[in-house]
């Protein structure tokens, strides 16, 4: 049922490196100028210098120290000057644990059914700078060769890949077009300050900042635009000022594409969140379920995990938990013993509850929108359920607080594009929001559905970096995962108890610190 992650071997040194003891260097190291020579509370130099055979030597006596035998190498973006990072990937962490003190869990495909509206935008979005828009000239993405490098990444990584994939079938008329739909819309169907920020720069960065200070322009996006009021409003703009638009760079191909990506994205967005249904032509798949809900499974673990069922509700949980792994396609377990796991663990967390993270490198607006459905989903949903009236009245109270029902909440616009995954700082930032130590780490289990999750997992320092492949994801590479989990959360639940150690479920010994107080 799950793949023990196969060893992740990168060489960053040569053969004659390897047998360099660094413990016996002697290095000759500088502080930087006018910085402090030692961080308060820590022995070494913020900053130091190192020459190459230095810097080696000082890494390999690191990782010896640090028990590190696994790196990763991280390409950037191409404007950063460094062309890749080099991270140590924290020790798989022994299993099973004996306590669990906290979970960092992936947004699109591990918490949310979303994958395929982001999926849709990005086929769209390729569609209208090619100018390729019936499926006779082009079939749309391929799931082999496109989704693997526009899954899992930030928005600004998967449209980079799609505009050098496509980039030979460019239109730059088509790609006009739909940039200055594009900047229409955002600026006068959106809200969010963030958004009208971006927009801008990318019309600036095009040659359009006269077009931004034109005073009738200013006043065509004071007001809302139907979809017959857009296209007819840029279509004026461009005789006026199309001749303005530039897009010639890499940088820019990929800052105007994106911009026409997150017009249909988030127009779906605005879309479902006003309960318009989606054509059933185009999203036949979600005809008889909402666009944007829970993962098979997630409407469970998040209470589960909180410690709001009580033993009584043991029987609904397990039950409910066996549909969702039975409509995966998943090889029936042992009932019973199911059951009886589900039994152990309402117990366990009911007095060990923990802290969960929710962690994306979605923008601000995509993870607010997507989560808010999800977490009122959550709660409507309880209430249908045969468990104890006080356990509907404890979701009811909980998942009413919107977003504060995450103790960490954390999406790309926290960070720069040039640090979202694969880098670790989304989910550094995760261990911060929920006030893990550092000795803590190796008690916090990261859920993720693709390969660059698991590494930016496994560099913020979460050993317990487990996979959970979606249908959209499967064809990854999951080499650096601690486990392989194929049927995702019913699984993890009901098979594998998420990985707690039998004894630590049948003495039920407090095992850490109730979670913390949820973030705005």
């Amino acid at each position: 049922m799950f793949a023990t992650g196969a060893r992740v071997g990168f060489d960053m040194f040569d053969r004659g490196l390897s047998d360099l003891n660094a413990s016996e260097t002697n290095l000759d190291v500088r502080s930087l100028p006018g910085v402090p020579s030692a961080v308060p509370g820590r022995d070494e130099p913020l900053v130091r210098y190192f020459d190459a055979d230095e810097a080696a030597a000082d890494l390999l006596h690191r990782a010896r120290r640090a028990g590190w035998s696994e790196f990763a190498r991280v390409r950037n973006l191409d404007y950063v000057n460094a062309r890749y990072e080099l991270y140590p990937l924290a020790p798989h962490t022994p299993l099973p644990l004996e306590r669990i003190r906290a979970f960092a869990v992936d947004m699109d495909g591990t918490s949310t059914t979303t994958e395929p509206l982001a999926l849709h935008g990005l086929e769209y979005m390729v569609r209208r700078f090619t100018g390729r828009l019936l499926r006779t000239a082009w079939t749309g993405l391929d799931p082999v060769v496109d989704h693997p490098h526009v899954i899992g990444n930030s928005n600004f990584r998967h449209t980079e890949f799609l505009v050098e994939r496509y980039r030979d079938a460019i239109s730059p008329t088509a790609l006009r077009d739909a940039f200055f739909e594009a900047l229409l819309w955002t600026l006068a169907n959106m809200d969010d300050p963030q958004r009208h920020h971006d927009v801008r720069q990318a019309a600036r960065s095009c040659g359009l900042a006269d077009l931004l200070a034109d005073a009738q322009f200013q006043a065509d996006v004071q007001q809302r635009l139907s979809d017959r009021e857009l296209s007819d409003c840029a279509r004026a703009w461009v005789l006026r000022a199309g001749d303005r638009f530039r897009c010639t760079t890499t940088t820019q191909l990929v800052d105007a594409a994106l911009q026409v990506y997150y017009l249909r994205y988030h127009g779906l967005l605005q879309q479902i969140a006003a309960g318009e249904p989606l054509s059933a032509d185009m999203f036949p798949e979600f005809v008889d379920r909402e666009p944007i809900a829970p993962m098979p499974g997630y409407d469970l673990f998040l209470p589960l995990v909180k410690g709001m069922f009580a033993d009584g509700d043991a029987d609904v949980v397990f039950e409910r938990l066996r549909a969702a792994y039975e409509q995966s396609g998943a090889v029936d377990g042992a009932p019973d013993v199911q059951r009886a796991r589900v039994t152990r663990l309402i117990a366990y967390f009911r007095a060990n509850p923990v802290a969960v993270a929710l962690v994306t490198a979605s923008i601000r607006y995509e993870a607010e929108a997507c989560m808010k459905q999800v977490v009122r989903l959550i709660g409507e949903r309880a209430q249908q359920w045969d468990v104890s009236s006080a356990t509907r009245a404890r979701i009811a109270e909980h998942f009413g607080r919107g977003l504060q029902v995450f103790d960490g909440f954390v999406h790309a616009t926290l960070a720069h594009e040039a640090r979202l995954k694969p880098h670790r700082d989304l989910y550094s930032m995760a261990l911060f929001q929920m006030s893990i130590p550092v000795e803590d780490y190796g008690a916090c289990v990261g859920l993720e559905d693709t390969e660059p999750g698991i590494v930016s997992l496994r560099a913020a320092g979460i050993g317990c970096a487990v996979a959970l492949p979606n249908p959209d994801t499967r064809g990854q590479h999951y080499g650096a995962a601690a486990r392989v989990v194929r049927y995702g959360l019913p699984e993890l639940i009901l098979d594998h108890q998420l990985f707690l150690a039998d004894s630590s479920l049948n003495t039920l010994a407090y095992a850490g610190t109730p979670s913390v107080q949820g973030v705005s």
